[in-house]
C-alpha cells in the first residue's frame, strides 16, 4: 500500500469514529480529526481539510435534532465567532503554527480547569457576554487549530447547558464556524485546498453515514451524564495534542 493511499484510507476510518463522537456529544469531530490530520497531510492542509469535513457532517445532523436546536444561544455565539475569524486568520498567516499551537493550548486548559471548579459552585454561568465570549474562542480556536470544542466545552459546564440540547445545538454551529472558517483560512492565509482523488471523497461521505447509523444505534446505551464526560473528557484530550503539536512544531 503506497504512502498516500495509507493515509486517505486513515482519514476515513478516524472519521467514522469522529462522526459518531459529534453526533453523541455535540462535539468531538475536529478533536478527534484534526491533530492526526496535520500530522498526515501538514498543518494548513489539515486544518482546511478538516473543516470541510466539519460542514458535512454537521450538516446530516441538523435534520435529525432540529427540535432541539437552541437558535437563541447561536444568535451570540456565531456572530462573535464570526467577528474574530478575520483578525485569527491574520494571526495564523504571520506568527508561526507551532508558539500559537501551545498558546492556545495552555489557555484551554487553564479555562476547563477553572471551569470544572466553578462548576462546583451552586450558581452557572450565562448570559449575552458569556456567550460572546464563548464564540469569540470557538472562532479563533477554529481557524488557528481547527478545533474550537474547547472553548464550548469551557461554556457548557459554566452554564450547566443540558447535554441533549447542546448537542443538538452543535450541529448548526460547527456549520457556520466551520464555513467561515475555511473561507478565512482560504482568503487571508492563502491555504490550498488539500487536493485527493475522487474516490477519497466518496469514501468520506460513506464514513460519514457509517459514523451516523452507528450512532444512532449505541445512542440508546449512552447516558447524559456519560457523554458530559466524554465532552470534558474530549476537550482536555484536545489540548493536550494541540500543545505537543506545538512543543513539536517549535522544537523541531
Amino acid at each position: 500500500m503506497s504512502a498516500d493511499l495509507l493515509v486517505a484510507v486513515t482519514i476515513i476510518a478516524l472519521l467514522v469514529l469522529a462522526v459518531v463522537l459529534q453526533r453523541l456529544t455535540g462535539v468531538g469531530f475536529a478533536m478527534m480529526l484534526a491533530p492526526f490530520v496535520v500530522v498526515m497531510i501538514g498543518p494548513h492542509a489539515g486544518v482546511m481539510l478538516t473543516n470541510v469535513l466539519a460542514i458535512v457532517a454537521p450538516a446530516l445532523v441538523v435534520p435529525l435534532v432540529w427540535k432541539d436546536i437552541e437558535w437563541s444561544k447561536l444568535a451570540i455565539i456565531v456572530p462573535a465567532a464570526l467577528a474574530v475569524m478575520p483578525l485569527f486568520g491574520w494571526l495564523a498567516a504571520a506568527t508561526p503554527q507551532g508558539p500559537l499551537y501551545i498558546v492556545v493550548a495552555v489557555l484551554v486548559i487553564l479555562g476547563l480547569s477553572v471551569s470544572l471548579v466553578a462548576s462546583r459552585t451552586s450558581r452557572a454561568v450565562d448570559g449575552g457576554l458569556a456567550r460572546g465570549l464563548t464564540g469569540a474562542g470557538v472562532g479563533a480556536g477554529v481557524v488557528l487549530a481547527g478545533v474550537g470544542g474547547p472553548a464550548i466545552t469551557i461554556y457548557t459546564v459554566l452554564s450547566r447547558w443540558r447535554i441533549r440540547t447542546f448537542a443538538a445545538t452543535m450541529q448548526p454551529m460547527w456549520v457556520m464556524v466551520s464555513i467561515g472558517g475555511f473561507g478565512t483560512k482560504w482568503a487571508i492565509s492563502g491555504d490550498e485546498f488539500p487536493a485527493f482523488p475522487w474516490w477519497f471523497w466518496v469514501g468520506c461521505l460513506a464514513a460519514i453515514l457509517t459514523g451516523l447509523l452507528i450512532a444512532h444505534v449505541i445512542r440508546p446505551w449512552v447516558s447524559d451524564l456519560l457523554a458530559r464526560r466524554t465532552v470534558i473528557v474530549l476537550a482536555f484530550v484536545g489540548a493536550l495534542t494541540s500543545l505537543g503539536m506545538g512543543i513539536g512544531e517549535t522544537l523541531g
